[in-house]
C-alpha cells in the first residue's frame, strides 16, 4: 500500500499507532492527550500535498513540534493561574512525578523516550527527529543530568522535611 498519497496504508498506520501514542504520551505534558497529538499529526500529514518517504519519522517530528507549540502558547496562561492548593506537609510527594519530566524540553523528552524506553540507537533517533547524532548525545546527556539534579534535590528536600 505504499502507493497511497501519504506513503503509508491503513494497515501500516494501524501498526504504527501504538508506538506513536506511547511516544506522544512520553513527549507531551501531562495535560495533553496523546490521542489528540497523534490525530493532529496525522491530520497534518494528510493535509500535505507531497509524498512523505518516512511517515513515522514525520509523525514523530510533528508530535514534538505540536508539544513545543502548545507549551509556548499556554505558558503565559499557566503562569497566571493561581495555585489552587497550597502545599502542606501532608501532601504526598513522589520524586518521579510527571512534573519532573515536564521541566524538560519536548525534544529532550523525545530523545530520552526513544533512547531509553524504545532502546533505539542514537543515529536512528537523530534521523527520526531531524537532529545530528552529536546533538542527540548532547541532549540526552544534559536531560539525564537535569533529571538527576532534580531528583537529588527532591530527595534532599524530603529528607530535611522529615
Amino acid at each position: 500500500m505504499r502507493n497511497t498519497p501519504i506513503g503509508v496504508g491503513f494497515a501500516e498506520f494501524e501498526a504504527m499507532y501504538p508506538r506513536l501514542r506511547r511516544f506522544a504520551a512520553a513527549v507531551g505534558d501531562h495535560d495533553m492527550d496523546p490521542d489528540d497529538l497523534v490525530q493532529d499529526a496525522l491530520g497534518s500529514l494528510l493535509e500535505g500535498s507531497r509524498r512523505v518517504e518516512a511517515p513515522e519519522a514525520y509523525l514523530r517530528t510533528t508530535i514534538v513540534r505540536q508539544v513545543s507549540n502548545r507549551r509556548r502558547r499556554f505558558a503565559r496562561w499557566r503562569a497566571r493561574l493561581p495555585r489552587l492548593v497550597e502545599p502542606t506537609a501532608t501532601t504526598d510527594h513522589y520524586p518521579v512525578e510527571e512534573t519532573v519530566l515536564d521541566e524538560l524540553d519536548p525534544v529532550d523528552r523525545a530523545v530520552l523516550h526513544l533512547t531509553i524506553v524504545e532502546g533505539r540507537p542514537g543515529d536512528e533517533v537523530a534521523e527520526l527527529l531531524g537532529l545530528s547524532p552529536a546533538n542527540v548525545r548532547q541532549r540526552a546527556s544534559r536531560a539525564r543530568a537535569r533529571l538527576r539534579a532534580s531528583l537529588t534535590a527532591d530527595t534532599e528536600l524530603q529528607e530535611t522535611s522529615s
